[in-house]
């Protein structure tokens, strides 16, 4: 069973941002593993204060790690919530 990494943000953070930081956490990615492996394993979705990034790979986990770490800093640890949460089937 998968599992994923359901982020929430406080309503001052932007959707660009989340989404321009997700990019940048694919990019690194993809330089660790390449473009064929993060294409057929990378999956998330973002809309307004939230995220949710398949960690079932390591693709996903590497991606969410350096997103987590990314909005720390972008926006402060106490401005969002991550929880890792088992798929839906």
């Amino acid at each position: 069973m998968g599992a994923i990494c359901r982020f929430e943000f406080d309503e001052s953070v932007k959707k660009k941002d989340i989404e321009e930081q997700i990019a940048l956490a694919i990019i690194t990615a993809e330089c660790t593993f390449g473009k064929p492996k993060v294409r057929l394993h990378a999956a998330y979705c973002a809309a307004d204060n939230k995220a949710v990034i398949d960690v079932s790979s390591k693709v996903g986990e590497h991606i969410a790690e350096v997103f987590t770490g990314l909005m720390s800093i972008e926006v402060g640890e106490e401005n969002f919530k991550v929880e890792r949460m088992r798929k839906r089937q």
